[in-house]
């Protein structure tokens, strides 16, 4: 029960409670305690209440809670019940202080600090007033527990109250007022703070407010910031706490971009772009404009960063708004510039290396924490942690097969499921991702299906909304522009150098035409928060004409198909990623509606992503299981025709059929000799066709 010796403030909090909290305390009582333990008061109608009893609650938390706590107790109710074990929880501090800024001047106080919860402890019952049994005469004695460890460690007491003793002692579970406590390690990965290595804080939460988050959330922590003690004497302390921690007051759900602060010139700048003839180009040209290419695929990127709008449907069911990208490209094609760029302009992100990652990295891990053998920690991965923001992914080739089998269930389900023995948690991924790779034998080969050179699975591809190839192929034209367009960028750059030189000197008009040429229309800062004031104020519906254009292009590229055992260029999965896409285009202009030319921009995006990746090569026809199942129909028929050839004459010869007859006999049907010798290669790995003996297949 929490005591207080200033009867004045006890009185004023009781005041305060009554000209703005009545309604609340009333519901709390009827709830308390099974479904309900604590009372939240904004700091913002305590400050309208008492500015000065406001400032003492920031500076002198512990003090002014025990006479919040206390007047809680005293408060006149209608009903018999005593509200002595309730919490008061304070939330909506008006300052944010980000992890990088806190010091030891904070120690003592109340502060808010916004992060993603990286990982978490198991929830634990801990005595906070241990009741000790002396062995010997049976005598109890209370001890406090003030250490903020969870590694089940306890202070016993020196001597027996009874028989003056030092024991032994036992532990009396039921004598012993136990409260359930965690510890979470909040991440800051937010706007602005891109470092490699974010820094992170431990926040301690207790009792009813255990559960109020999980790994992956974004939060606001309101508490009281601690230091972790020194010495021998001092409180023993999880090892992964660091020298400071907060003991948290309250939990509140946090966006990346409450962390923005726009200003009313930036809201009407914003304003003025969306209200412009083509805010299209202008944010095209905002991406990596020191990239020379390509329009489309930035095109592209700016719809995932705007992203669709999320649905749930009567029954329950979700569909995503995400966004997904995939772009493949030849080495040297600029395409990590671009996927860094769209990471710095995310109002979240979370940038990936395929070639250091497991699928635990990008999922969840959990691992035994230093604190005590039967303590467990659950520490989220990037797709985790990039939850309502996108996952930068660069060489996803490079990713193993179960990353790969986990990146395709979280872009599916929007969510990781953790496991620890027999218990399971779902962990929210509301991911975008922005996958790169590169083609599994160095370049493209422009004559071999492009789902065949990539790398990835099937499954995993066909869950990205749309997927690009970005070719190094000599273009006279084209790369004369391109010169010219990197080159100038360089200059930029040299001149720039220049400048911050001590001793060089630069001319000042020669450097800001260079800047101008390659500088971007709308600043990254800018177009930071251009995006989040999109996603957060714009929620489009299509209209009648948008659901006709989309239609009839889904119904005309299926028209294609219509010859028997044709292929098939596009599938039902396309039709949610159009209405995403187009709801995206949609937001670029504040519209609440979904327009014919917002369906129109996004119906030709896609012709361009299946011209450059959904082309069977040797056809040259739209065929979605070049990607979708990284066979095309030609190439399928290829195979029934080999493995047809080798069963007509396995027979005929002893120990099966040779290769150079199978060989011999496909050329007759216009299969050359060096896709024969492939498609025989594959089929052996899939243990299709086998050889008794060297150089003769027989069919499994």
């Amino acid at each position: 029960m929490a005591t207080a010796g200033n009867t004045e403030l006890v009185d004023r909090f009781d005041e305060f409670y009554r000209n703005y909290y009545r309604n609340e305390i009333g519901e709390l009582a009827q709830n308390y305690p099974d479904d309900q333990r604590s009372l939240y008061i904004d700091w913002q109608d305590l400050y309208r209440f008492d500015p000065d009893l406001a400032d003492d609650l920031r500076t002198k938390p512990d003090q002014l809670r025990e006479y919040a706590e206390e007047a809680l107790r005293l408060y006149d109710l209608p009903v018999d019940i005593s509200l002595g074990q309730a919490h008061v929880r304070v939330t909506n501090l008006p300052d944010i202080t980000r992890i990088s800024e806190v010091r030891v001047e904070h120690h003592g106080n109340l502060v808010s600090v916004p992060g993603t919860i990286r990982s978490s402890s198991p929830i634990i019952s801990y005595p906070v007033e241990a009741a000790f049994e002396c062995q010997r005469c049976g005598t109890l004695t209370r001890i406090p527990q003030t250490t903020t460890t969870i590694d089940r460690s306890l202070s016993e007491p020196h001597e027996c109250q009874g028989c003056e003793r030092t024991g032994p002692f036992r532990l009396n579970h039921e004598q012993s007022q136990y409260v359930d406590i965690r510890q979470f390690r909040i991440e800051s990965n937010l706007i602005d703070e891109t470092t490699e290595t974010p820094e992170s804080i431990v926040a301690r939460v207790e009792d009813d407010i255990v559960e109020a988050a999980q790994p992956g959330d974004t939060v606001r922590v309101t508490g009281v910031m601690e230091l972790a003690g020194f010495g021998d004497d001092s409180p023993e302390l999880d090892a992964t706490v660091n020298d400071k921690y907060i003991e948290v007051s309250s939990i509140e759900d946090f966006e990346a971009g409450d962390l923005l602060d726009i200003s009313s010139s930036e809201k009407q700048a914003i304003r003025d772009i969306a209200n412009s003839a083509d805010p299209y180009q202008q944010l095209i040209d905002s991406i990596a404009p020191h990239v020379p290419y390509n329009e489309q695929i930035k095109l592209a990127i700016v719809l995932q960063l705007f992203g669709g709008v999320k649905k749930q449907l009567p029954d329950g069911s979700i569909i995503p708004g995400t966004i997904h990208l995939g772009i493949a490209s030849d080495p040297g094609t600029f395409t990590p510039e671009i996927i860094d760029y769209a990471s710095r302009v995310a109002p979240k992100s979370v940038r990936v290396n395929g070639n250091d990652t497991t699928q635990v990295g990008l999922t969840t891990a959990a691992y035994k924490s230093t604190g005590g053998a039967k303590n467990w920690e659950l520490d989220a991965g990037a797709l985790v942690l990039a939850d309502d923001g996108i996952a930068c992914l660069s060489r996803t080739d490079q990713l193993g097969q179960d990353a790969q089998a986990a990146l395709e269930s979280v872009m599916r389900d929007q969510e990781v499921k953790a496991s620890k023995g027999t218990a399971t948690q779902t962990l929210p991924a509301e991911t975008a991702v922005l996958a790169a790779l590169q083609p599994k034998y160095g370049r493209f080969d422009k004559y071999e299906p492009i789902g065949e050179q990539i790398g990835l699975s099937p499954e995993l591809v066909t869950q990205c909304d749309l997927l690009f190839t970005m070719t190094d192929r000599p273009d006279s034209d084209g790369d004369a522009d391109l010169a010219d367009h990197v080159l100038a960028a360089n200059r930029a750059g040299e001149l720039q150098a220049r400048d911050n030189h001590p001793v060089a000197d630069v001319d000042g008009d020669a450097l800001a035409a260079a800047s101008d040429e390659i500088a971007p229309p709308i600043e990254p800062e800018l177009l930071r928060k251009y995006i989040t004031t999109a996603r957060r104020n714009c929620v489009p519906t299509l209209s009648d004409a948008a659901k006709d254009t989309i239609e009839d292009f889904y119904v005309e590229m299926r028209e294609q198909s219509d010859a028997e055992d044709a292929p098939i260029p596009v599938t039902a999965r396309k039709l949610e990623s159009l209405v995403r896409l187009a709801e995206a285009s949609a937001r670029v202009r504040f519209s609440d509606t979904v327009t014919q030319a917002d369906a129109d921009r996004v119906t030709d995006l896609v012709r361009f992503s299946l011209r450059t990746i959904g082309v069977d090569p040797e056809t040259g026809e739209f065929d979605a299981d070049v990607v979708e199942s990284g066979t095309s129909k030609s190439q399928r028929d290829r195979i029934q025709n080999i493995k047809g050839i080798i069963a007509d004459i396995e027979d005929e010869y002893d120990g099966g059929a040779p290769i150079d007859v199978v060989v011999e006999r496909a050329e007759e049907v216009g299969i050359n000799e060096s896709k024969v010798k492939h498609e025989i290669d594959k089929l052996k790995q899939k243990g299709e066709v086998w050889e008794p003996r060297t150089d003769h297949l027989m069919a499994t």
